[in-house]
C-alpha cells in the first residue's frame, strides 16, 4: 500500500470488519499484483526479445567466422600462387639473361668466324660482278 491508499484507509470511519473495507483492500491487493505480474510479463518479452536478438547475433557470428576461415584460406592460396610466381619469375629472368648472353657471343662470334668472313668476301665478289655486269649492260646500250 502506498503511503496515501495508507492515510486514506487510516482515516476512514469504517471497522475493521466491515465488509466494504475488506473488498476495498481485496481490490487494491489485486491492482499491486495485477501491477507486478504486467512488470513481469514485460520483463519477459524483453528477455524474450533479447534472447532472440542474441540468437540471431550468433548465427551472423558464427556465418562471418565461416566467411572469415574460407577467406584465409583463400589469401594463403594467393600467397602461396604468389611465391611460385616470384620464384618462376626468377627463373625466368635468369634464362633471359643467359640467352641474351648467349646470343651477345654467338654474335660476336658470328661475325669474327670463318664462315662470316667466307660469306663477307663472297658477298665483297658478288657486288663486284653486280657492278661489272651493270657496266656491261650499259656499254651495250641496255
Amino acid at each position: 500500500m502506498t503511503y496515501e491508499s495508507e492515510r486514506k484507509h487510516k482515516s476512514d470511519d469504517r471497522g475493521e470488519l466491515d465488509l466494504s473495507l475488506l473488498v476495498d483492500q481485496h481490490k487494491r491487493e489485486i491492482w499491486a499484483y495485477k501491477m507486478r505480474e504486467s512488470d513481469w510479463v514485460r520483463t519477459k518479452n524483453q528477455l524474450d526479445g533479447n534472447k532472440k536478438i542474441i540468437e540471431e547475433m550468433s548465427a551472423q557470428v558464427i556465418g562471418l567466422k565461416k566467411e572469415i576461415d574460407r577467406l584465409s584460406e583463400e589469401n594463403n592460396n594467393l600467397r602461396t600462387i604468389d611465391s611460385s610466381h616470384q620464384e618462376l619469375n626468377g627463373k625466368l629472368r635468369k634464362q633471359i639473361t643467359e640467352v641474351e648472353v648467349e646470343m651477345a657471343n654467338l654474335k660476336a662470334i658470328g661475325n669474327n668466324s670463318p664462315e662470316m668472313r667466307n660469306l663477307q668476301r663472297d658477298n665483297k665478289y658478288l657486288v663486284e660482278k653486280v657492278r661489272d655486269y651493270q657496266e656491261m649492260l650499259k656499254k651495250a646500250g641496255l
